[in-house]
């Protein structure tokens, strides 16, 4: 369950867009979304790749949506499919957006993955795995400012 404003069921689409006056970003892959407690919320569509462009286009709009203040971020990426170097790269490449990053992973080997990049990587905040959102939530708030 996800906490999106108005308890709207997800339907991260086009076809479903919701303008940036409601709060919500929506893209074609993602929609994103500030959560009552201080956190960003981010569901990617389900099967989505996330490429290097997708990538910037989430930073640019963390950074949109909170007008440039550090927050915990909670991408939900659950049923995506795997992301390059580049694009792992370009979501720890800005320190000035996120003060703590929470991913819910889907599979084992999505977790064995992500472990091995924060550990090759060393993102400038903290980044943590999660199999379900309320862990995630939990971890997160304390990174709220």
């Amino acid at each position: 369950m996800t906490d999106l404003p108005g308890d709207q069921t997800i339907h991260a689409t086009t076809e479903h867009a919701i303008g940036e006056d409601s709060g919500v970003i929506t893209h074609p892959k993602f929609r994103m979304w500030l959560r009552p407690d201080g956190i960003v919320q981010v569901v990617w569509v389900a099967g989505a790749t996330a490429l290097l462009d997708d990538a910037i286009a989430t930073v640019e709009a963390v950074a949109r949506l909170t007008d440039g203040r550090r927050i915990p971020l909670l991408v939900d990426m659950r049923d995506t499919g795997p992301q390059d170097r580049a694009t792992r790269a370009a979501w720890t490449a800005r320190n000035d957006v996120s003060s703590a990053v929470g991913l819910i992973v889907g599979t084992p080997l999505s977790r064995m993955v992500g472990n091995l990049f924060i550990r090759m990587n060393k993102p400038p905040f903290p980044v943590r795995l999660f199999d379900n959102e309320a862990s995630a939530v939990k971890w997160l708030k304390a990174y709220v400012r």
